[in-house]
């Protein structure tokens, strides 16, 4: 310890003696400060330990001048049994390494803001070489005797990292300090000094071994995470408690149970044979009361809402309510399990859509339900029908819910559980206003990042779009891939935006119009476009839809227009036929009058039925047994035209699909052949290899016209879409080369904000919204603020301060009285005055147990959350929003107790912003946990209830964390729980 503070006095709490282990992970939560008058007490807690014998642990802190006061949690992780083997260190001083001057060490550190005192200022000798770090660490001699008092002395430890920046290199743009720690194991004790080795494990991990004078091992850490500082600073209020949902693949065992099925007078077909139905709980409860056994669990299946309208939403979920109480207050089932199933009520992964918003606040009301009773329910969200192997799956679940928390989403990759963890580090983050993702590294996916952009002047025939969406096509991937012929290519080559301004010799747009097109590129912010080459958006088109056109339809049309002549009567062969390409040529082809043969992988086969293709004629695209198919399905006769995009034999066996002759149009780049070479191996096939730019401008623009024309009449329609933000490119980069797509995949390009523009601002008569409004207007986000509440500042003395202040500080504020559930209200309210920015933070409280919840109280609560979002969302749809801000709740995600309407209301608004974000909305859930500064709806809670919040680690946000947690927050692709 440095001199002058507080001992620290160590509390360790197991249930049972733990012995040998290893720290499988340790991940640093807040900083331990001591301060200048007392100290603090730590406890390390272990608990019980796993089948598997790891035994998680937990370090909190609380000072010792207050017993009462809140226990803070520092780190968390997992203890796991001791490894067998001892790492070893070479020769001593290690051989051919190059020994490194110390002189001014520790100063130039203070210079980076690591002050260390004199206690841990250990470092002795340091070499370099081999790609390792080689360091002598001592105790100084005042200290020295307390060595034994330690498995490792912990500034012996401290002082064996202190030469990391040396193996990171230039690499590292900042100080990096210790974060995550895995695989810590203490092999001996009380050295007073070390030989220590740091190596690199990718990324920026390290590894460390060390060992006394003699070489045997002491300590190892098999990886330890390195974080950036700001300036060198304590970690920010977004470091310590940013986090994000994320729904993780576990393995969870299946079982088998005795079922039964609540259908709650609904005919369910699909469940109804799974087990004895019932139509209520009272029916099961009386015929077990009458003797029939009582089934191990009860399965509930939540029928999605046809309808998204709020009042469906909340009769969904007092219904729901009703059934759990009964369910509760049964006490002849009481051994029973509820099995709560929904489908499409949940994003489990990026690429789902939020179906059924009244499921999702169903999610959030038993969330509640099970903190409440623990053990009587489990939540399911499942993408397909509860059949014999989902039941298998509920049943493992059921049998013990523990290991998931008896929350799971069922999906084709595997059983997701949902876990809230720290914000992952795979986005990507523009630092400057100008930038395009490119494959600055080609080979991998991974290579994919960023590169400063630039503002050329416009020429003539040119015009600068601000990009809004961009389509990404396998070209993008092959680009990334480094597999593209082109070396010049550049990812991006189509989107939709809004223009900014227009060069010489283009009189036919002006800033402000929509238009879509060819243009890169066109992954960032904004874009040179040639007028030839884009048009005006339909009205009524969104931005994720125009972007989703112009490669694909352009391509299918040039192809099988331009280059195969296909005519009214003749077949065609389309491979990959559920991708982008495919899903616009046929559509082209049909209306061209030609018969269709596609093929597509089988779990795409459907997709192809909904086009209009024929059974006999749809073939895998995985094996080559298309050929055969197709021959048979056409009499021999095979077909007249073929679109590729497929190689080697696949290309082979299409080619003899054209026994009589006919055109072979290739539109991949990895298997390009000799046209001489083909027609002479097969006579009468014409073959062209084409890209979409040989058309030129000027045929470009005459396809764009009659594309849009056969667009209006409804002969075309756009196809279904994959919506990623840009900062996900590589997500979307990797989900297309895994061909798990159908149709198309669109990025969408944030907004930037527009300080000019107007801010509305709903329950802007509460502490949070006038939290938001001070920091936009201070920080220069907002100048024109629309601030909405129930009330007039005429008639709060405290919300017309708030307007003064504003007013004071250089905004432009308008304050009006207006019930933001009534949907004609936000419409008139939105109608006319330029409306850039949403922030949602209406909202009431009305606690209540499950138990004696009603459906009263459900529907007071849900109201200002529910009604109003939905009907800000149906007012803003069709604007421009750089933002769109729903302000959640922490009880949505863990499910507070007594809050059950609360969380119900809060998880339809982060299923709300998930659907928006997969309709290319901009949305942003945040959910809040609980803030220091006291607000309408936390001015009950008295000194127990702080407690008991402080407890579960929610130890209040103040009003600088709050809002750094809100920009942070902004900056990300993804919601947020703060």
């Amino acid at each position: 310890l440095v001199p002058g503070t507080a001992l620290v006095e160590l509390v360790v709490r197991a249930g049972d003696e733990v012995g040998a282990a290893r720290v499988r992970e340790l991940t640093l939560a807040a900083p331990l400060t001591l301060p200048a008058a007392g100290g603090v007490r730590v406890q390390v807690r272990v608990g019980a330990a796993d089948d598997r014998g790891a035994r998680p642990v937990t370090v909190h802190a609380q000072p010792t001048d207050d017993p009462e006061g809140e226990w803070v949690r520092h780190a968390e992780g997992v203890l796991e049994p001791a490894a067998t083997g001892e790492p070893t260190v070479d020769a001593w001083p290690p051989a051919g390494a190059s020994e490194v001057d110390l002189t001014g060490w520790y100063d130039t550190l203070a210079g980076h803001g690591l002050a260390y005192g004199p206690v841990f200022r250990g470092l002795r000798r340091v070499w370099t070489g081999d790609d390792a770090v080689y360091a002598e660490v001592a105790l100084p001699d005042a200290v020295a005797e307390s060595a034994g008092r330690f498995e490792v002395h912990p500034a012996l430890l401290d002082a064996a990292l202190h030469p990391i920046g040396l193996l990171l290199g230039e690499e590292a743009s900042g100080t990096r300090v210790p974060f995550a720690f895995e695989g810590v194991q203490v092999h001996a004790g009380g050295a007073g000094t070390l030989r220590v080795r740091l190596t690199r494990t990718g990324g920026e991990a390290v590894r460390l071994v060390a060992v006394d004078e003699t070489g045997g091992p002491v300590v190892s850490v098999d990886s330890l995470t390195l974080r950036e500082l700001d300036g060198a600073a304590a970690p920010t209020a977004a470091d310590r408690s940013l986090f994000e949902m994320s729904w993780l693949v576990e393995d969870v065992p299946t079982g088998s149970l005795s079922w039964a099925v609540l259908t709650a007078g609904a005919a369910c077909p699909d469940v109804e044979a799974l087990g004895v139905a019932y139509p209520d709980v009272a029916a099961l409860a009386a015929a077990v009361a009458a003797g029939a056994p009582a089934p191990d669990a009860v399965l509930l299946p939540v029928i999605g809402a046809d309808e998204d309208l709020p009042e469906r939403v909340r009769s969904v979920t007092a219904d729901v309510l009703a059934v759990v109480q009964a369910w509760l207050a049964a006490d002849v089932i009481a051994d029973s399990r509820l099995v709560v199933v929904t489908r499409g009520a949940v994003a489990a992964r990026d690429t789902d859509r939020v179906d059924d918003l009244a499921g999702a606040a169903v999610w959030g009301l038993l969330r509640s339900a099970q903190s409440e009773h623990p053990g009587r329910v489990v939540l399911a969200d499942l993408d397909r029908a509860p059949d014999g192997d989902v039941l298998a799956v509920l049943a493992g679940v059921a049998a013990d819910p523990t290991p998931t928390g008896g929350q799971l989403a069922l999906r084709g990759d595997g059983v997701r559980v949902p876990r809230v963890v720290r914000p992952a580090g795979d986005r990507l983050t523009p630092s400057t206003e100008l930038w395009h993702v490119a494959a600055v590294d080609p080979g991998t996916i991974d290579g994919v990042g960023l590169l400063p952009g630039a503002e050329p002047p416009l020429g003539p025939g040119q015009v600068r779009v601000a990009v809004r969406a961009a389509g990404v096509n396998f070209r993008d991937v092959l680009i990334a891939l480094g597999m593209y012929p082109d070396p010049t290519a550049v990812l991006g080559s189509e989107g939709a935006g809004v223009v900014l301004e227009v060069g010489p010799e283009v009189a036919d747009l002006v800033p402000g119009d929509r238009v879509f097109g060819l243009f890169e590129p066109a992954f960032g912010p904004r874009v040179v476009a040639q007028r030839d080459r884009i048009a005006r958006m339909p009205a009524g088109w969104s931005f994720t839809e125009a972007a989703s056109v112009p490669v694909v339809f352009l391509t299918a049309s040039y192809a099988l227009r331009d280059l195969a002549g296909l005519r009214a009567g003749e077949s065609v062969l389309i491979h990959s036929g559920a991708g982008g390409v495919g899903m616009a040529a046929i559509q082209v082809a049909r209306h061209l009058g030609a018969t269709v043969y596609a093929t597509a992988s089988p779990g795409k086969w459907e997709t192809l039925r909904k086009l209009g293709v024929a059974d006999e004629r749809i073939a895998s695209s995985r094996t080559t047994e298309f050929e055969d198919a197709f021959r048979t399905a056409s009499g021999g006769a095979g077909v007249d035209v073929v679109l590729d995009a497929l190689a080697g034999e696949f290309v082979d066996a299409s080619l003899r699909l054209l026994p009589r002759g006919g055109r072979f149009v290739e539109m991949g780049r990895t298997d390009v052949r000799d046209p001489e070479l083909v027609a002479a191996q097969h006579p009468g096939v014409t073959y062209r290899a084409f890209e979409l730019n040989a058309a030129g401008g000027d045929r470009i623009g005459q396809l764009l016209a009659e594309l849009l024309d056969l667009f209006e009449r409804g002969v075309l329609t756009p196809l279904p879409t994959r919506v990623w933000d840009v900062r996900q490119a590589r997500q979307a980069l990797r989900h297309i080369s895994q061909a798990r797509h159908v149709g198309k995949v669109v990025l969408t390009v944030p907004v930037p904000a527009d300080p000019g523009g107007t801010t509305l601002i709903t329950g802007a008569s509460g502490t949070l919204a006038g939290l938001v409004a001070r920091h936009l207007v201070t920080t220069g986000q907002a100048r024109h603020l629309l601030l909405a509440a129930r009330r007039h500042p005429d008639d709060d003395p405290a919300y017309a301060a708030l307007v003064d202040e504003l007013t004071g500080a250089g905004a432009t504020v308008t304050a009006v009285a207006a019930d933001v559930t009534d949907p004609d209200q936000v419409a008139a309210l939105v109608a006319g005055v330029g409306l850039t920015a949403v922030f949602h933070c209406a909202g009431v409280i009305a606690d209540a147990t499950i138990a004696t919840l009603d459906a009263d109280a459900v529907d007071r609560v849900m109201r200002p959350k529910v009604d109003a979002a939905w009907a800000l969302h149906r007012a803003t749809a069709h604007l421009d929003l750089s933002a769109f801000v729903l302000f959640s709740s922490i009880a949505a995600t863990l499910g507070t107790p007594g809050q059950g309407n609360y969380a119900a209301a809060n998880a339809y608004l982060d299923a709300l912003a998930a659907r928006r974000r997969a309709d290319g909305l901009p949305a942003a859930s945040l959910a809040w946990g609980l803030w220091a500064t006291t607000s309408g709806m936390t001015a009950h809670l008295d000194r127990d209830d702080a407690q008991r919040l402080r407890r579960l680690g929610m130890t209040g946000l103040t009003a600088a964390e709050g809002t750094a947690l809100l920009d942070a927050a902004a900056r990300r692709a993804r919601p947020a729980v703060a």
